[in-house]
C-alpha cells in the first residue's frame, strides 16, 4: 500500500507493528551477543571490553552498547523476558528497565518505562561495600596551561555526594544577583563555576540541605540497602546516609506500601550553633582524631547514629575534620575508639561495627 493512501489509523498501526519487530530483532542481537560474549571476540579484536566492541562494531554511542551488553547479561538469567521480547510483545526498552529487577514483578503495565526503571532503582541494594568501592574510584583531574592563567578539571563522584555537589553549586549560583545594570554576569555554567570558587574562599561554606526518601516496603526488608534515596534521585547505602545526617540539614520522609507519605516526617537533629561551639572549645579547636591538628571544616560525628538512638548531647558527640569525619568514618567504614582525654583512633572495618566504646 502507498504511504500518500494510508490513514492515519494505518499509520498508527504499522509505527507499532515496526516497534514490534524492532523488539524481536533485539532478542536475535541478544542471542548473537551472549554466543559472541562465550566466544571472546572483543578480545581477539583487541578491544578492552564487549561494550566497546559493540559500540564499534554496530556503529552506536558507548552508552548505547552498554545498555545492549547489560540487557544481554541479565536475560541469561531471566529466559521469560527473552520469550516475550521474541514474541514482539513487549518493547526493548521495557525488557530492559524490566531486567534490572532480580525477581519477577510481571510487565508492570500499570507504569511506563519510565516509572519501571524508577521502581528497579528502589529495589537496588546499596551494601557497605559497594559504597567503599565507589568512594575509592571518585577522582579529581586539574590541569593548568603553560602560565598557569587558565585550569581545567574534571572528575567523578559516587552518587550521593554528586547529587549533593550540583545541590550546593545549583543553590549558590542561584544566588548570585544581577549586574547593577539588571543584566546577567554570565551563564549558567559561569554561575556554577564562580559559586564553586565563591565557596573555596568562604570561611563559612554553605550546609546542604538535603532531602531523603525512605520507601518502607523497601527499606525494611533489606536493613535500609534499598528504597533509601535522595530527593535528587540517586539510590543513597547506609554509610552515606549517616554521613548525611551527621552535618546536614536533613529532611527524611517515609513513604508507604501505597506511596503516600507518613505524617511523621521531620528534621534530623543536627547539634545546634550552641553545643557546637561549645564541642568545639571542649576539643581545643581541632579535630579530635589522634594525631590530627587540623581546624579547618570541623564538623560533628554522633558516636550513634540519630536514627539508631543517639542522642545529641556532648557525651554522644565528638568533633572531626571533614576528611575524618566523611572519609574515613562514613566512606571508608573505620571504626572509633577512645583513645586519651576524648582523643580517638580508629579500627579497620571488619564485619559488623562493634558497640562503641564510652571515654573514661
Amino acid at each position: 500500500m502507498r504511504d500518500e493512501v494510508l490513514s492515519v489509523d494505518q499509520r498508527e498501526q504499522r509505527l507499532v507493528a515496526s516497534e514490534r519487530m524492532i523488539a524481536r530483532l533485539r532478542e536475535v542481537q541478544m542471542r548473537d551477543l551472549a554466543e559472541l560474549d562465550v566466544a571472546q571476540v572483543a578480545t581477539g579484536d583487541g578491544s578492552r571490553s564487549l561494550s566497546e566492541w559493540v559500540a564499534g562494531r554496530l556503529d552506536m554511542s558507548v552508552d548505547s552498547a552498554k545498555s545492549l551488553v547489560r540487557t544481554m547479561r541479565r536475560l541469561l538469567d531471566r529466559p521469560d523476558l527473552s520469550g516475550l521480547l521474541a514474541e514482539g510483545s513487549v518493547s526493548f526498552d521495557r525488557v530492559e528497565a524490566l531486567s534490572r529487577i532480580p525477581e519477577d514483578v510481571g510487565l508492570m503495565e500499570w507504569a511506563d518505562v519510565a516509572g519501571v526503571r524508577r521502581e528497579a532503582s528502589l529495589r537496588v541494594r546499596v551494601t557497605a561495600e559497594d559504597e567503599y568501592r565507589t568512594a575509592r574510584d571518585r577522582f579529581l583531574v586539574l590541569q593548568p596551561n603553560l602560565d598557569v592563567s587558565w585550569w581545567r578539571l574534571w572528575g567523578g563522584l559516587d552518587g550521593p555526594f554528586g547529587s549533593l555537589m550540583d545541590k550546593v553549586l545549583s543553590e549558590a549560583a542561584d544566588a548570585i544577583p544581577a549586574l547593577p545594570d539588571g543584566s546577567s554576569p554570565g551563564d549558567a555554567g559561569w554561575k556554577r563555576a564562580t559559586a564553586l570558587v565563591e565557596i573555596l574562599t568562604s570561611d563559612d561554606p554553605p550546609l546542604a540541605n538535603v532531602t531523603v526518601i525512605v520507601d518502607t516496603e523497601h527499606a525494611a526488608g533489606t536493613n535500609g540497602e534499598a528504597g533509601v534515596y535522595l530527593e535528587a534521585g540517586p539510590n543513597v547505602g547506609r554509610e552515606a546516609l549517616q554521613g548525611i545526617l551527621c552535618d546536614a540539614d536533613t529532611q527524611v520522609l517515609a513513604r508507604d506500601q501505597d506511596g503516600r507519605f507518613m505524617d511523621y516526617g521531620r528534621r534530623q537533629r543536627t547539634a545546634p550553633p550552641a553545643l557546637k561551639r561549645a564541642l568545639i572549645h571542649a576539643a581545643h579547636g581541632q579535630c579530635q582524631a589522634d594525631g590530627c591538628d587540623s581546624r579547618r571544616r570541623l564538623q560533628i560525628h554522633h558516636l550513634v547514629p540519630w536514627s539508631q538512638g543517639g542522642e545529641t548531647n556532648q557525651t554522644e558527640l565528638v568533633v572531626l575534620c571533614w576528611f575524618h569525619h566523611q572519609v574515613v568514618v562514613h566512606q571508608r567504614g573505620f571504626q572509633i575508639y577512645f583513645h586519651h582525654q576524648r582523643r580517638v583512633r580508629f579500627h579497620r572495618p571488619q564485619g559488623r561495627p562493634p558497640d562503641l566504646p564510652r571515654p573514661s
